[in-house]
């Protein structure tokens, strides 16, 4: 389960949500999506019925964290791979760790 109280500290493994609004449905079907802070047009499948101006979420894993930029890489589950501001992220769900014993 994503929770919506997140720490600010991420771990590579984390699973994260960020929410992209449609830009444009495009003849294939796919949807053009805008991600903030990711400067670049984004292409989904999106749900049925899904118009320009909704929002989706947007849910993968952490790859990479950059500190000193404040940004994460995150490869999301239908197979792409963004870099985004760690504000852009809107839940987290820790990555399971064992514990020391």
């Amino acid at each position: 389960m994503l929770h919506f109280n997140m720490p600010r500290e991420f771990e590579i493994g984390d699973e994260v949500a960020l929410t992209g609004t449609v830009v444009a449905i495009l003849p294939s079907g796919r949807a053009r999506v805008s991600i903030p802070s990711y400067d670049h047009p984004y292409a989904v499948d999106p749900p049925p019925k899904t118009r320009a101006g909704e929002k989706v979420l947007l849910v993968g894993d952490v790859t990479r964290i950059d500190r000193e930029a404040n940004k994460l890489t995150v490869r999301i589950d239908c197979g792409g791979v963004i870099t985004v501001d760690k504000s852009a992220i809107t839940r987290l769900r820790k990555h399971g760790r064992a514990s020391a014993r």
